[in-house]
């Protein structure tokens, strides 16, 4: 697996709060698929509530080898949520992937909503042994949002990868001792939120209502990253490639330069014990539930 898989969430929909250039054309979204496979990137992350990036993602694959698709599915709790129903809605959404991507066999079926296993206890993992079984799906796999629902997770023992945020503002995975639980069960971890939705890239005065807090965060990220002579993709990027324990990094790109520059990221040295030490020092009491709540409010677009 690369160490970066590209997040194609961009491609179906608009997305990010630092998108300007919003949801591309199909030749935009072929030719940034293109540099990526170009790139070495071999893990595709989408979803079927991506709009209609897993349409795209299988016509551009229609004729070409494979990669590594890692997909998602919901619950609808509207729907029949039964223990035999939800294993018909979980069979019913993987097939429309199926079709949609243009494969026989979906190599990461991840649960979207890490919520419904509480919420519905073993009906959701028996059903994802059943797919797994049956050859539809590879590995079964949960996209968390806390570290509880990471522990939830991992009480299963059949899920064998997870997508969980986690970047220089966002330690709480850390803090709670996941990751290294995590490395232990040889687990698949997809690092998300990476760049926090673009919120790094932005100036305090391009904040959005409701997160102008971040401001002063955002010009002490920078300060600390010049110091090293980095920029703040730079810094950031590498202190989530570096850390023990990550699998790949799921990044989005909005053009074709965008995910060419992260390839380049990707091959730089290390960054410093010093940078490493002052992020963990500096944003340690970061309110990063506030900056998630405000995100999770705000419109797609």
């Amino acid at each position: 697996m690369s160490g970066i898989t590209l997040g194609t969430v961009q491609l179906g929909m608009e997305y990010g709060i630092a998108n300007k250039s919003g949801k591309p054309n199909l030749e935009k979204s072929f030719k940034i698929l293109e540099t990526a496979l170009a790139g070495g990137v071999n893990s595709f992350d989408t979803s079927d509530a991506y709009g209609d990036s897993e349409a795209i993602l299988g016509e551009y694959f229609k004729t070409a080898e494979k990669p590594l698709f890692t997909t998602k599915f919901r619950i609808d709790p509207a729907g029949d949520t039964s223990k035999a129903g939800i294993e018909k809605q979980i069979f019913d959404s993987a097939g429309r992937s199926v079709d949609k991507l243009g494969i026989q066999k979906i190599p990461v079926y991840m649960l979207h909503v890490a919520q419904d296993l509480a919420r519905y206890g073993s009906a959701v993992p028996e059903a994802l042994k059943k797919l797994r079984d049956s050859g539809l799906i590879g590995i079964p796999a949960v996209s968390v949002y806390t570290a509880d629902e990471a522990e939830e997770m991992l009480r299963y023992g059949i899920f064998g990868a997870i997508q969980l945020p986690i970047n220089a503002f966002d330690r709480r995975m850390v803090r709670a001792g996941v990751i290294k639980k995590l490395k232990q069960a040889e687990i698949i971890v997809f690092a998300r939120s990476v760049f926090q939705q673009g919120l790094f890239f932005l100036k305090p005065e391009e904040l959005p209502r409701g997160l102008e807090f971040a401001g002063e965060a955002l010009l002490k990220l920078k300060r600390l990253s010049e110091s090293e002579g980095l920029s703040i993709a730079q810094s950031t990027l590498g202190y989530i490639r570096d850390m023990e324990g990550i699998t790949s990094l799921v990044v989005g790109a909005e053009t074709p330069e965008q995910i060419s520059e992260n390839i380049r990221l990707m091959e730089t040295p290390r960054i410093s014990e010093r940078l490493i030490n002052s992020i963990e020092t500096e944003f340690e009491g970061f309110p990063i539930e506030k900056v998630v709540e405000t995100l999770r409010n705000r419109p797609a677009s």
